[in-house]
């Protein structure tokens, strides 16, 4: 096996290890959703690799390794509070935690890295109550996912994106808890991510 795909398991593995012991990042959500959204973790920590061990990019030391694993944490943690603080926050924290999103997937994948647009966000925000918790974190994970090399290649020959899938249609919601304006709760020790 060359250097390089070792390299990048190591470092896949390794990131892993990090999305496994952070309890933020499925904090809130039921069994599936969490399983969900770690097992999508894992996924773009394999491609987050591969893109590290590049062979046109300079080989990265742990500590680059560590604070990628750090940042994918903070994404992923950041796409659970949106999902689950969603009624208890008010349009302004969610537009700037999917801000913080938008940051911290250009910050992993680089400035062509996929985003939520300023209208998507507006529309996630009038829609999201009519829809289920399952379905916007797959609504999320569809759009923030990191292109594969076939998809690259496809959108090079296209002037256009393809469209994110639409919201889906759930259930009418339970009553929405009472609006609180604090940051989403901690445990003593916990750093916030």
């Amino acid at each position: 096996m060359p250097v390089q795909n070792r390299d990048s398991d190591r470092w896949a593995r390794r990131i892993q290890d990090a999305i496994a012991t952070n309890s933020k990042i499925r904090d809130g959500l039921h069994d599936p959703e969490a399983i969900r959204l770690v097992e999508w973790g894992n996924t773009y920590a394999a491609k987050l690799s591969t893109r590290l061990a590049a062979p046109d990019t300079p080989s990265p030391d742990e500590e680059q390794v560590d604070n990628a694993a750090y940042s994918l944490a903070r994404l992923l943690t950041r796409i659970n509070w949106l999902v689950s603080y969603r009624h208890k926050k008010d349009a302004t924290w969610l537009t700037r935690t999917f801000q913080m999103v938008n940051s911290l997937n250009r910050e992993l994948l680089g400035d062509d890295a996929p985003v939520v647009s300023d209208e998507e966000i507006a529309a996630w925000i009038a829609e999201h109550s009519a829809t289920d918790d399952a379905s916007l974190i797959q609504d999320l994970i569809a759009r923030l996912s990191p292109p594969t090399p076939e998809s690259t290649e496809a959108d090079a020959g296209s002037d256009t994106a393809p469209p994110a899938p639409p919201l889906a249609p759930a259930d009418p919601p339970s009553t929405p808890e009472p609006f609180d304006n604090s940051d989403p709760p901690s445990r003593p020790g916990d750093n916030l991510l």
